[in-house]
């Protein structure tokens, strides 16, 4: 065994799954954030946590709206995911200039990823405020899978093939199921 540095043990953790966070603010401006540090923490009701800073536009726009769309991202969209992490202005469409495509959501303000397999449109439930980031957790209202994402009840990795994050640039493309 070797001994890893604790400012290295999230790491371990990986490859964790990519989603791209919409949000719009109160002019209604859409805002498009990548994220890792995203987790389901409760079926009943459904409920999703993510951790953001708060000098982020995803915070104060769900701070502001208490609303967002958590979008699953395939690894046919990396390269446009990239482009919406990229620091851009308070107002900047990241999706625009991404060229990726949105529709309205069925029961929030921010709209939906089109390329995004699997949609979660969620209203803010609780955060928790640590030090430097926030986790912010909403419940699930309705979520939305293309056909072909689903495959026995479950997410259809060998069609959808999730992007996973390893760490910084580094990622892993899962795109099969193994049984025990």
């Amino acid at each position: 065994m070797v001994k890893i540095p604790l400012a290295n043990a999230y790491k371990f953790l990986a490859p964790r799954p990519i989603v791209l966070i919409t949000t719009v603010d109160k002019q209604g401006r859409i805002n498009a954030a990548p994220m890792s540090w995203v987790t389901p923490v409760e079926s009943e009701p459904p409920i999703i946590a993510f951790s953001t800073s708060y000098d982020s536009d995803t915070y104060h726009n769900i701070m502001e709206t208490r609303e967002f769309v958590i979008n699953l991202v395939p690894a046919e969209i990396r390269k446009q995911m990239w482009i919406c992490g990229k620091s851009f202005p308070r107002g900047v469409n990241e999706l625009e200039r991404a060229g990726l495509g949105w529709e309205p959501s069925e029961q929030v303000k921010p709209p939906r990823v089109r390329e995004c397999p699997v949609n979660f449109e969620c209203k803010f439930e609780w955060m928790y405020e640590g030090p430097e980031y926030v986790v912010i957790a909403g419940r699930v209202l309705v979520t939305h899978a293309r056909k072909d994402a689903v495959k026995q009840g479950l997410l259809n990795v060998e069609a959808v093939k999730p992007l996973l994050h390893l760490s910084g640039r580094n990622f892993v493309i899962g795109d099969h199921r193994a049984g025990l």
